[in-house]
């Protein structure tokens, strides 16, 4: 028998034991380990039901500013409300690429075409913008002067990331 061979086979012995662990488990709910499992559970169910109430809460005020004839920057402004208490940052900053779908520059540079979000609380990326490309002749036309960004901004979630905050994004 080679490694290989011992690795799988000793792989398959730890996914038997943890499935008769987890039998153990269900089986006697009168046990430490069994309550803190069904407590857990518990949690995560009332954790569910909560997120979507809230969901569900910013659909009918989303519905509600429909009714009232809210108008585009009304409702820009509602979004980025809701990223903000979620903890969510819009990344407009195409030197962030971790927020952007993979891209090669060959040469010439990109700019935003749909933006990413991030997770303030954990860097992660909660859905990749897309980036597009730009000739270096009209990406220095069209590019916006650069002003530095206040801590307080860096630190609001509503408030677009750039690379010049010091932002990190990891990969999820």
């Amino acid at each position: 028998m080679n490694s290989r061979e011992a690795g799988r086979r000793l792989e398959a012995v730890d996914r038997r034991l943890e499935m008769i662990y987890t039998a153990l488990v269900v089986r006697d709910p009168g046990t430490h380990l069994s309550a803190d499992a069904y407590e857990g559970l518990r949690k995560q169910v009332i954790a569910s039901a909560t997120d979507r109430l809230r969901h569900v809460a910013q659909l009918a005020e989303f519905d509600l500013a429909l009714a009232r004839g809210a108008d585009a920057d009304d409702l820009r402004a509602l979004v980025s409300q809701w990223l903000s208490q979620a903890g969510v940052a819009r990344v407009d900053d195409p030197e962030l690429r971790d927020a952007f779908e993979p891209f090669h520059l060959d040469g010439s540079s990109a700019e935003v075409d749909l933006p990413g979000y991030v997770d303030t609380n954990t860097g992660r990326v909660v859905k990749q913008g897309r980036l597009r490309r730009v000739s270096t002749q009209d990406a220095a036309a069209t590019e916006p002067a650069v002003t530095s960004p206040t801590k307080e901004a860096v630190a609001d979630p509503a408030v677009p990331v750039s690379a010049e905050d010091g932002a990190e994004i990891k990969e999820s």
